[in-house]
């Protein structure tokens, strides 16, 4: 008869097993590639590309400036002003999944995806102002970079981010981007 193990006494090679941290602890070898495109067809298609390789939307982050808010009549609904804003950010980027349309205030209007918008959603609920370097430095950009990231998408450009799991998908990732001319493609390695 096989003796019954207590659990407190299970050995495992995860360090983290059992602790509470599992998933906690970032990779050592994971990577965020960004880079910021000027033709929006092009940051499209770069997207789709991305999907066809297999990497998952939910890791994948774009966000641009938006068109101000159009000018809405009293008779007009909440939900008519919905339609307004799904039509124009469809238009803008009409294959990103997720996109949501947010307005930061004292920088202005954003088209976000990706987990970028909910850390922008999140800047908004509590209040931050420079919701949006803070939310590139939360993807491991070191905050110079993320302060000219947010330069060039004031600026009209649309910045992209894929996490990736190592080294050699971020290659592919970064040959991807430049393919569809992206520039400032970089890669970062997430704060421990």
């Amino acid at each position: 008869m096989m003796a019954r193990e207590d659990a407190a006494s299970v050995r495992t090679a995860d360090p983290t097993a059992g602790s509470g941290l599992a998933g906690a602890v970032p990779s050592l070898v994971a990577r965020t590639v960004v880079g910021v495109f000027s033709d929006h067809a092009a940051v499209e298609q770069a997207y789709r590309d991305l999907a066809g390789a297999g990497f998952r939307a939910e890791d994948v982050s774009v966000v641009r400036q938006g068109e101000p808010a159009p000018q809405m009549g009293a008779g007009e609904t909440q939900s008519a002003t919905g339609a307004a804003t799904g039509a124009t950010a469809g238009a803008v980027l009409g294959g990103i999944v997720g996109l949501a349309a947010l307005a930061i205030p004292g920088i202005g209007p954003f088209l976000a995806a990706g987990p970028i918008a909910t850390a922008l959603g999140a800047a908004l609920t509590g209040g931050a102002l420079g919701g949006l370097v803070g939310s590139f430095a939360g993807l491991g950009i070191p905050t110079e970079h993320a302060q000219e990231y947010e330069a060039a998408v004031r600026g009209g450009g649309t910045f992209i981010s894929v996490k990736t799991e190592g080294g050699e998908a971020a290659g592919r990732v970064e040959e991807l981007l430049r393919r569809h001319g992206a520039e400032k493609v970089s890669s970062y390695q997430p704060a421990l």
